[in-house]
């Protein structure tokens, strides 16, 4: 049985709701990420430094930024790649972006503005 193709507002229509509900769980993969990267900004000179988060190690930190970010981005790539890769005339590069988009922009708005 081949698969069903599908045309590029469907893709759209399951995406952008299925995005926006992946953002939940890639909150704190994303608080991870943020942390890891004001480590590095800070060893590098370009930020202030919590003293305790460089007292604690940052390694850790930055070990926990790495595995958390690459298994929610392997999570939300294989959600997306189940009905994308099914939709030839879809722009790609356009969904792809919308997807980061959908699942980092909420979190650092949460972690940042609301928190």
């Amino acid at each position: 049985m081949p698969r069903r193709e599908l045309r590029p507002h469907q893709v759209w229509l399951i995406g952008v709701p299925l995005n926006l509900l992946l953002a939940l769980p890639a909150a704190y993969p994303v608080a991870f990420a943020m942390l890891a990267a004001q480590v590095v900004a800070g060893e590098l000179g370009w930020a202030t430094l919590d003293p305790t988060v460089v007292d604690d190690g940052a390694g850790l930190v930055i070990g926990f930024g790495v595995v958390s970010v690459l298994f929610g981005g392997l999570l939300v790539f294989g959600l997306n790649a189940l009905f994308a890769f099914r939709a030839p005339q879809l722009n790609a590069a356009g969904y792809w972006l919308a997807v980061a988009l959908l699942v980092v922009v909420p979190d650092v708005l949460y972690w940042t503005v609301i928190r």
